[in-house]
């Protein structure tokens, strides 16, 4: 099943990430992305799904301007609904291919790629990543977020259905050398910070 479709089965219960494994203020990564936004950067949330990540930021910052971008009509829809309730007026949300997106160059401060990475071919996250390059200002981040796997016995039982229901690549992709891996795109780490069940890696172009 593909990624496309497996979201079309599961987008009326995604939220649920946050209840379950990000519920702790603290140590959630949504808290940790949210420090490392200014008060006037403008924003592109790549595969925003729900659009969690892109409203909590449009509510705490309201000086952003913040792009939503994703291929399922079903995530969108849920988005824009949450955008409708809660009246916020600086956050969009666009039907877009995140390997062909229609942003000119370098017009972002920051671009999130929230666990999606893990989900696909190699050959289709380094398009993504690319593309995420090219509309990058020189001096601007891209924000990672992805799952890193725990060692306590309670979250690695709390954990043990994100291993199952992930597709094939996410195994491969959870062992991968990411310093190496961002390096051949002329990235590098600039912060890894450690999270609940994530990690929240920042990249920089390098000089």
């Amino acid at each position: 099943m593909s990624s496309l479709s497996i979201y079309k089965v599961l987008y009326s219960v995604y939220d649920l990430l946050d209840v379950v494994y990000f519920r702790d203020h603290d140590k959630s990564p949504r808290t940790a992305v949210l420090k490392k936004i200014k008060d006037d950067d403008r924003v592109l949330d790549l595969c925003t799904g729900t659009g969690t990540n892109a409203l909590s930021i449009a509510k705490a910052k309201p000086l952003t301007k913040i792009a939503g971008i994703d291929l399922s009509k079903d995530m969108l829809k849920v988005a824009k609904d949450k955008m409708k309730r809660s009246g916020l007026k600086n956050v969009k949300f666009y039907l877009m291919d995140a390997t062909k997106l229609k942003f000119k160059d370098s017009c972002f401060d920051k671009i999130l790629i929230s666990l999606i990475l893990h989900e696909m071919e190699e050959e289709l996250a380094d398009q993504i990543i690319m593309e995420a390059m090219r509309v990058l200002k020189d001096d601007g981040k891209i924000i990672i977020t992805e799952w890193e796997p725990s060692d306590e016995l309670s979250k690695k039982i709390l954990f043990s259905p994100i291993g199952f229901l992930e597709p094939k690549p996410y195994k491969s992709f959870v062992k991968k050398d990411l310093y190496s891996y961002f390096e051949k795109f002329g990235l590098e780490i600039e912060k890894y910070e450690h999270c609940d069940y994530t990690k929240v890696i920042v990249l920089t172009k390098k000089k």
